[in-house]
């Protein structure tokens, strides 16, 4: 069942022959069946492959509470943690750019997406589990991915700020604020009878939101950019699973938000889609312009498309329902529509200088 999901959503992911051994731990599924249940192990590192391929895509795996809680609950000793662990290093090993828009890159320190998140999550799990059954080396191992990870994300916001991109320091951001919600919420969920007699609780909860003092501050202030300016703009876009075709190709995943014009240009463009599957995606983006009338970023991507395509959303507008013809032709969509990339962007900037201000 979890390879078909995979298989549903990302079966571009299966099919690149260059990808990692996660493609081989997919394909390997069906051998699983025998010892679903007893090997615990294998199962995990089938998780995390389904989890990596797919978190990214508009329709990910549901297997989130299995790897940050379930499974290792269900591991007793500290041979099979550091087992399950080396798998969640195989993971966080494994390139986020295959299957994911949503990254920025940063000289010098690499790149950073909400996969690091997602590994957080799963290195705080094991982490209550040893601490559970006082696992010293697990306990270690984990604590240790976990705060190198939080340094170098901190090194890189600095890094956005000082380089003075404010797009950048806009997606750093978003993308900081949802790997802290991560660690946080794992954190929070241990056991009230997990000892923690270092305090690791609060020194991994809220860090986007409290404590000015840890990581000099930088994840505060991630976090107080991100809450009004990019959040409402990074929703899960529930109304664009309908549009399948979205799913054909890596290129057509979403980037972060709201900065979609290049993407909705994409769309205009790209030989992966017909007539028709184009039709299904302006008409999804309508939807989650109906749903979410504050966001932005879907009619950012209208507006890429609108400039794309030969004839622009007029030339598609047969193919759309008579609601989303309606809308086409009025209101906040025909406002966005005049609005250029640049002077967008630099609204965008706008919203961000009270914040880095402060920081310079």
């Amino acid at each position: 069942m979890l390879l078909g999901q995979v298989e549903s959503t990302a079966s571009w992911a299966l099919a690149d022959e260059n990808a990692g051994s996660y493609r081989d731990i997919l394909r390997a599924a069906s051998t699983l069946e025998s010892t679903y249940g007893t090997d615990l192990l294998g199962y995990l590192r089938l998780l995390l492959a389904a989890h990596y391929v797919t978190v990214a895509t508009f329709v990910p795996t549901d297997v989130d509470t299995r790897i940050r809680h379930h499974l290792w609950w269900s591991l007793d000793t500290e041979e099979q943690l550091l087992a399950g662990l080396a798998h969640v290093d195989e993971a966080a090993s494994w390139d986020p750019q295959r299957v994911s828009a949503r990254i920025v890159e940063v000289k010098g320190l690499g790149a950073v997406c909400g996969h690091q998140g997602e590994w957080f999550s799963v290195w705080a799990g094991a982490l209550g589990r040893a601490l559970a059954i006082g696992a010293q080396q697990a306990r270690d191992h984990a604590l240790g991915r976990i705060e190198d990870e939080l340094l170098r994300e901190s090194q890189i916001f600095d890094a956005v700020v000082k380089a003075g991109d404010p797009l950048d320091v806009l997606r750093v951001s978003t993308v900081l604020a949802h790997n802290l919600g991560d660690l946080s919420r794992v954190v929070e969920a241990w056991p009230k009878t997990v000892a923690d007699p270092e305090g690791l609780r609060g020194r991994f909860m809220r860090l986007g939101h409290e404590r000015e003092d840890r990581y000099g501050g930088s994840f505060v202030l991630a976090g107080a950019i991100n809450k009004p300016i990019m959040a409402p703009e990074n929703d899960r876009f529930l109304a664009l699973r309908p549009a399948r075709a979205l799913r054909k190709g890596r290129p057509l995943l979403l980037p972060i938000g709201p900065f979609f014009d290049t993407w909705g240009e994409l769309i205009g463009r790209t030989p992966l889609l017909d007539e028709d599957e184009r039709g299904e995606v302006v008409a999804a983006l309508i939807d989650t312009h109906v749903q979410r009338p504050a966001q932005v970023g879907c009619l950012r991507a209208l507006a890429g498309f609108d400039r794309a395509f030969k004839g622009g959303l007029g030339a598609i507008e047969h193919t759309l329902p008579a609601r989303a013809k309606k809308l086409v032709r009025g209101g906040p969509i025909r406002e966005q529509l005049g609005v250029d990339r640049a002077r967008f962007e630099a609204r965008m900037a706008k919203r961000l200088e009270p914040f880095v201000t402060l920081r310079r």
